[in-house]
């Protein structure tokens, strides 16, 4: 059986491989683990171990941080499997153009959160300020 791709998302700086073998202990045999800045990989052997981790493991914490564990996308962009967040993926309502500024993250999601920016010129823009932040 071909293996399954985990994301880690929001993963700690200071998170090692052996911290992340730690974290998915006991959900199966664990084939590569591939740490970046702030996020990661794992693939596991089977797809129903990764789906267990997925499940059970999203929104625990990792090194002092909580980490978001999701099913990586495809490699190609192109779809992995139901969820998988692919170019005709539900998730993003259909279709969408690959490498658009808004595709890769899915569509806004409005939050309680807000930014106040003050002391503004006038004569400054709203193309301006988006640049900024």
């Amino acid at each position: 059986m071909s293996g399954c791709r985990v994301f880690i998302g929001r993963l700690s700086p200071h998170a090692r491989d052996r911290d992340v073998e730690k974290f998915f202990k006991g959900y199966g045999r664990i084939r590569e683990i591939n740490l970046k800045n702030g996020f990661g990989f794992v693939e596991f052997d089977d797809h129903r171990d990764a789906d267990d981790a997925v499940y059970e493991l999203n929104g625990k914490e990792l090194c002092s941080e909580r980490v978001t564990i999701e099913h990586a996308r495809s490699r190609r962009g192109r779809g992995g499997g139901p969820g998988m967040g692919g170019r005709f993926s539900p998730r993003f309502g259909g279709y969408r153009k690959s490498r658009s500024v808004g595709s890769r993250y899915g569509p806004p999601v409005r939050t309680e959160h807000r930014v106040v920016v003050e002391n503004l010129s006038s004569r400054i823009s709203w193309q301006l300020c988006s640049g900024i932040l």
